[in-house]
């Protein structure tokens, strides 16, 4: 905790359904929470246009249910629920700021159709950045392990759009809350060695990162930092 209070931006990556790994997630938001009350949460489970609801749920103004209901969580994320609750009603509970990370599914629609260097969108930075060849290598890889048959230049468009969607949002929320910690919850394949979004977010705006990365077995965490 001591090293992560150097940083202003702190990724939690996580294996989507290791209910270990967000029991981590929870631990390290509390801890940072005792120590200071500045906190933003960043959670890629919850597309940006749904933001209103994230905000009407942590100013208690509506329900947990209803919340989830109007974000279309399960058709637009669809991991039990149960494995972010405790997360979320944290920041209920004590009134933290929780921001919904992801770009919007039709997005991702309109970028498979016509190409990401044919699409723009207030979603998306002015200018993409595009991935080095390691960080893309490693994306096909892992792609290659799960299907044979795919379109390389889509997928990649898709991460591209994903890494940069989120890592522009999270610039946004660096100038909105210029004194708060924002601490992001998101998928490990998104910060690869620091690449994905740390490294997006690296280029459009120097701020000091650090991330926290499950390894292989997903129970232990490698810190990379990100200056």
């Amino acid at each position: 905790m001591n090293e992560l209070l150097k940083y202003r931006v702190i990724y939690i990556g996580e294996v989507h359904n290791n209910r270990e790994i967000h029991e981590i997630q929870l631990k390290i938001i509390r801890e940072f929470y005792k120590r200071e009350k500045k906190l933003v949460i960043a959670m890629e489970m919850f597309q940006q246009p749904f933001q209103e609801y994230l905000d009407a749920y942590t100013e208690g103004e509506i329900s947990e249910r209803e919340m989830l209901e109007k974000t279309e969580y399960k058709k637009r994320w669809g991991f039990d629920e149960e494995l972010y609750r405790d997360i979320w009603r944290f920041a209920n509970k004590y009134g933290i700021k929780l921001i919904a990370l992801n770009i919007p599914s039709e997005l991702l629609k309109e970028i498979r159709e016509k190409g990401l260097e044919n699409v723009r969108s207030v979603y998306l930075p002015p200018k993409i950045v595009y991935p080095p060849e390691e960080y893309k290598n490693f994306l096909l890889e892992n792609m290659k392990r799960h299907s044979k048959k795919f379109n390389e230049k889509r997928f990649i468009d898709i991460q591209t759009a994903w890494d940069n969607g989120m890592a522009y949002k999270i610039l946004k929320l660096l100038v909105l809350y210029p004194e708060h910690r924002i601490i992001v919850t998101v998928g490990k394949g998104h910060l690869y060695k620091g690449y994905g979004i740390p490294y997006v977010l690296k280029k459009l705006f120097g701020v000091k990162q650090a991330v926290m990365y499950p390894l292989e077995d997903e129970r232990f965490f490698l810190l990379l930092k990100i200056n």
